[in-house]
């Protein structure tokens, strides 16, 4: 009975562990684990004095890793991911429906197409619970665990990775009315060019043509953003006129897009373990990330373009030439 009692204590110090390390502090880890935070602490003190190693560095604003806990954290989170598997096994589906699903997604995909809708898909599932890292932050991610990756430009390529094709980003130049009013709406490119731009460094959209490349050579931007959010705000308010895909138009209506040809096009695309769905719950928000995306009811994410105007049943404002 001790020594089944010492092994239990061993497992219970290490789901305390990961769930420190996950979540930063003892506080929201005991809350996860619905610990009293002295026993949490406890479980910690427990672990390191058998290890004979410190794996925190205590700080005002939380806990850290030390690199002997990152080394000790990457095999526990194998162990506490081997008893998800067994849980899995031995519990069946329904017990699967229930816990966390991590999603990793550029800033503004997040923000603008995934983060509207994720209230309806929590009242749907209310035993899911979704962690959404938008990249700001990479040293203190969400969840250091991730099921589930959107990501822009070329497909992922390691052998044990599942890639498939979410979407289509059909970029073009785009400002608000008042600032094409006031300027004018140039429907030539090396046009636009004399403009003031708005530029996200870290935007590199495949698929351009030499014309493109021409004029994003020409364009000396005023204003230098890597945040979505803040590139969307400042063409609204008039900064000037930057580079947006054109299912913007679908969270900021009263954006214009210049009457210029589309300067490129990038995939959007879902990756995954290859064995990630076999868990019900993430193969559960894979298809309802599918479905955010379906270009049959969203004519912006096809790969071909379609131009605003041809759009049914939604009214965008397109510029037009001004004399």
């Amino acid at each position: 009975m001790g020594e089944q009692d010492r092994t239990r204590a061993d497992w219970e110090d290490i789901r305390a562990f990961v769930a420190a390390a996950k979540a930063g502090s003892f506080g929201a880890g005991a809350r996860q684990l619905r610990l009293t935070q002295p026993t949490m602490t406890r479980r910690i003190d427990d672990l390191e004095a058998r290890l004979g190693v410190r794996l925190f560095d205590r700080g005002l604003r939380g806990v850290t890793l030390t690199r002997a806990g990152e080394l000790v954290y990457d095999r526990a989170l194998s162990m506490h991911r081997a008893s998800v598997d067994i849980e899995r096994l031995t519990l069946g589906d329904a017990a699967t429906e229930a816990g966390d699903v991590s999603i990793s997604v550029p800033e503004g995909v997040g923000g603008y197409y995934i983060a509207p809708d994720l209230a309806d898909f929590l009242r749907e599932n209310p035993l899911i619970r979704i962690a959404l890292d938008c990249g700001f932050y990479p040293q203190s991610p969400v969840d250091r665990h991730v099921d589930l990756s959107i990501s822009v430009g070329e497909a992922p390529s390691e052998a044990d990775i599942v890639a498939t094709p979410l979407a289509t980003l059909h970029y073009s130049l785009f400002a608000s009315r008042e600032y094409l009013e006031t300027y004018g709406a140039p429907t030539r490119l090396d046009a636009a060019a004399g403009h003031r731009f708005v530029s996200h460094v870290a935007q590199n959209p495949e698929g351009t043509g030499t014309k493109t490349e021409a004029f994003f050579a020409l364009t000396g931007p005023a204003l230098a953003v890597n945040s979505s959010t803040a590139m969307l705000h400042a063409l609204e308010r008039g900064a000037g006129i930057g580079v947006m895909p054109t299912a913007i138009l679908a969270v900021a209506p009263n954006l214009v897009m210049l009457d210029v040809p589309p300067l490129a096009a990038s995939t959007l695309w879902i990756s995954h373990h290859r064995d990630a769905l076999k868990s019900p719950r993430v193969a559960r928000v894979a298809a309802w990330l599918a479905s955010l995306f379906d270009a049959r009811a969203k004519p912006w994410f096809r790969p071909e373009f379609v131009h605003p105007s041809e759009f049914q049943d939604w009214s965008w404002p397109v510029a037009t030439a001004r004399a």
